[in-house]
């Protein structure tokens, strides 16, 4: 790779990076697939590690995979047996398919996986392991001769990654308006805990009336019937605990 090609994957990189955190998902997928087009790449995944139990139609993030490979995938439960998001949950380093470790003769599971992707066009392929406090997970892209030169695949690593942090950002769950008072709350608990307003009013300071009055209004707003069913419905909802 020549000086001004690896400027010019320096150049997208950032440009990328600088432009990730103002994108809609959409556009900040179609931006995503034309950088690591332009590198040769014609398909990717991003997906969860592997855990006991869970399929990958169940972990993917964002799919970019010939829709006939992610069916095939899926239905075979190749992530089970595939030596690539395998070799992702032990490194924290970027590899090529290729330095995924499998034996092919032992683990013929494994070769199977490799040998039906390249009918799919993915012969190459870069993966990209992420790991947090809460899992992990891989981003992982092909292509038939993509562009594996270092300069390359650095900087499709910090467009995968950049990529990955904010679509993961956009799927949070935005919080919730807290749908109770905090003085509704302390309220709820003590009554939680079976003390009658009277008691509460004493333990809080406050007159009986306005403990009475916090218990209208969060039984409101829990939609309950009563004291006791919204002691209930603020239990299952979180809002206090014992």
């Amino acid at each position: 790779m020549s000086a001004d090609e690896g400027n010019q994957w320096g150049r997208r990189a950032l440009e990328f990076v600088d432009a990730a955190d103002r994108l809609d998902g959409p556009s900040l997928i179609r931006q995503f697939e034309t950088h690591i087009a332009s590198g040769g790449f014609s398909a990717y995944i991003m997906a969860g590690l592997p855990s006991p139990g869970a399929g990958l139609a169940d972990l993917t993030l964002a799919n970019g995979w010939p829709r006939g490979w992610f069916e095939l995938y899926v239905r075979e439960n190749y992530i089970a047996v595939d030596p690539v998001p395998r070799h992702g949950a032990t490194t924290v380093q970027p590899f090529e398919w290729s330095e995924a470790p499998y034996d092919r003769k032992q683990n013929r599971a494994a070769h199977k996986v490799m040998t039906h992707a390249t009918e799919f066009g993915l012969v190459r392929g870069y993966c990209i392991p992420l790991h947090y406090d809460e899992g992990g997970a891989v981003i992982s892209m092909a292509g038939d001769q993509p562009d594996l030169d270092p300069v390359a695949k650095g900087a499709m690593q910090l467009i995968g990654v950049y990529a990955h942090n904010r679509i993961r950002s956009l799927h949070r769950p935005k919080p919730q308006r807290r749908l109770l008072t905090s003085r509704e709350c302390e309220i709820l608990l003590w009554a939680a805990h079976g003390k009658t307003a009277w008691e509460i009013s004493i333990i809080l300071h406050i007159a009986e009336r306005t403990v009475k009055f916090h218990l209208i209004e969060a039984s409101k707003k829990l939609n309950a019937v009563n004291r006791t069913a919204a002691v209930a419905k603020a239990l299952a909802l979180g809002l206090i605990k014992l």
